[in-house]
């Protein structure tokens, strides 16, 4: 399967915004969470970065839940990269179809498992699955595979 020089720019340019969504998410949540650590256990001596300086008078749980807005924010991100990435690599918006299917499963299969957790009393392993299933909503996993399949597909009906 060869590129062209256009589809290459694109390839990259990709992977640079995803890298940067992934350090960025990774930098925010690691911070948070010692924020968090901090001042559940109140002797640990930790100090947010000073462009995350807005969050060091929020409560413990302002905070906590607020880890959940930001985790559907990351979330939303990383689908809007996936659509557009599709995009820039298949050429149309006609295919965001499978994205919208891979997200809209893992989400259903998370709420599921939290609820299957909670109702039968292991809400820690429904919990522990849950995140690891959301945690997939936040890498490019779906774009690394959908975008291959795609190339697969359009290659095999080339022939």
């Amino acid at each position: 399967m060869k590129f062209k020089a256009k589809e290459i720019l694109f390839i990259l340019i990709i992977i640079i915004a995803f890298v940067i969504a992934g350090f960025l998410r990774d930098a925010i949540f690691m911070s948070i969470n010692s924020q968090l650590y901090k001042l559940y256990f109140k002797n640990y001596d930790y100090t947010l970065p000073s462009w995350l300086s807005y969050f060091d008078s929020w409560p413990y749980m302002k905070l906590y839940y607020f880890k959940y807005w930001l985790t559907a924010g990351f979330i939303l991100l990383y689908f809007l990269l996936s659509i557009l990435s599709l995009r820039l690599v298949v050429g149309s918006y006609s295919k965001s179809k499978w994205v919208i299917y891979a997200y809209g499963i893992i989400i259903f299969l998370s709420i599921l498992t939290y609820m299957g957790g909670y109702f039968l009393n292991n809400f820690p392993k429904g919990f522990l699955f849950t995140r690891n299933m959301i945690g997939l909503l936040q890498s490019p996993f779906i774009t690394m595979v959908v975008i291959p399949a795609l190339k697969l597909e359009e290659n095999k009906s080339l022939k």
